[in-house]
C-alpha cells in the first residue's frame, strides 16, 4: 500500500498559462494510465487524469493493487496553481481516501503562498509552515520536477507535505537511457532520489511522450515496485493542439 504513496510522490504532470513558462508543454488536459508490479509481478494499476483550467489545475488520481492478500484502493484529488512569487507551482488543496491496509482519510488545505499547511487526518488536524520553500504535495512536486527538467536543470529538491509530516526531497538527473515502452523505444532522462541510503527511487521521463514519466523503480529492503506507462491521452485547446 506504500507504493501508491511514493507513487503520488514520483508521477508528474503537465502545465503552463501566459504568465507561466514554456506554454507549449502545457494546458493541455491528460489522462495517464500505469501497469504497478510487485517483485516481477502484476498487481494493479494508477490512472491520473488532468484538468486545466486558466493558471490552475485539478489532478484526480485512482488506482488499485492486491498484494499477497491484501487489497487496496487508492482516491486523490488535488488542486495546484502557479505563484508568481515563487516562480513555481503551488498546492491548494488535496483530499486522500485510501482504503484497505493503512486505510486512513485526509484532507490539506495551503495558505500563505503555499508555505502553510493544514492537514486534517482521521479527525485529527496539524498544522505546518515553513520559512523558505512551499509545502508540495505529490501532484504540485511531480509538476514542478516536470518543468524543472524541461529548463534543463539536473539538480532540485522540494519541501513535500504528506498526510503527517513534511520531508525534505533531493533529486538529481543521471543521464540519458533508451528504454522500450509501449510506444516504442524512446531517449528517457534518468532521474534518482538523492541524499538517502535506505532506499532507491528511479524515475524515466520521456522528452518525446511530453516530458512524461514512463517508468519507475523503488527499492527498500525486500521491496521490489515498479510502474510502466500503459496509455496516455490528451486534449489540448485549438491553439496548442498543432504544438502538442
Amino acid at each position: 500500500m506504500r507504493f501508491f504513496i511514493v507513487f503520488i510522490l514520483i508521477i508528474t504532470p503537465f502545465y503552463s498559462a501566459q504568465a507561466m513558462p514554456l506554454p507549449e508543454f502545457h494546458q493541455c488536459n491528460k489522462t495517464l494510465t500505469y501497469q504497478l508490479y510487485f517483485s516481477g509481478l502484476k498487481v494493479g494499476t494508477l490512472s491520473r487524469h488532468v484538468h486545466w483550467r486558466g493558471n490552475q489545475a485539478k489532478v484526480y488520481a485512482y488506482g488499485n493493487a492486491d498484494v499477497l492478500v491484501t487489497s487496496s484502493k487508492y482516491k486523490n484529488q488535488s488542486e495546484m496553481t502557479w505563484s508568481e512569487a515563487h516562480q513555481s507551482f503551488i498546492t491548494k488543496s488535496f483530499e486522500q481516501n485510501i482504503s484497505g491496509l493503512l486505510s486512513r482519510k485526509a484532507t490539506g488545505i495551503f495558505s500563505a503562498n503555499g508555505q502553510q499547511s493544514t492537514i486534517t487526518k482521521n479527525g485529527e488536524t496539524t498544522e505546518y509552515d515553513d520559512p523558505e520553500f512551499p509545502l508540495l504535495d505529490g501532484d504540485t512536486l511531480g509538476a514542478q520536477l516536470r518543468l524543472l527538467l524541461i529548463q534543463g536543470k539536473t539538480k532540485f529538491d522540494f519541501k513535500m507535505q504528506s498526510t503527517s509530516k513534511v520531508s525534505h526531497y533531493f533529486f538529481e538527473v543521471l543521464g540519458t537511457e533508451k528504454l522500450a515502452t509501449r510506444y516504442g523505444e524512446v531517449e528517457t532522462i534518468k532521474v534518482r532520489q538523492a541524499e538517502v541510503d535506505d532506499r532507491q527511487i528511479d524515475m524515466w521521463f520521456a522528452p518525446s511522450l511530453d516530458y512524461q514519466l514512463v517508468k519507475a523503480k523503488y527499492k527498500r529492503n525486500i521491496l521490489n515496485l515498479e510502474a510502466e506507462i500503459l496509455s496516455m491521452k490528451k486534449e489540448c485547446p485549438p491553439t496548442l493542439s498543432a504544438k502538442n
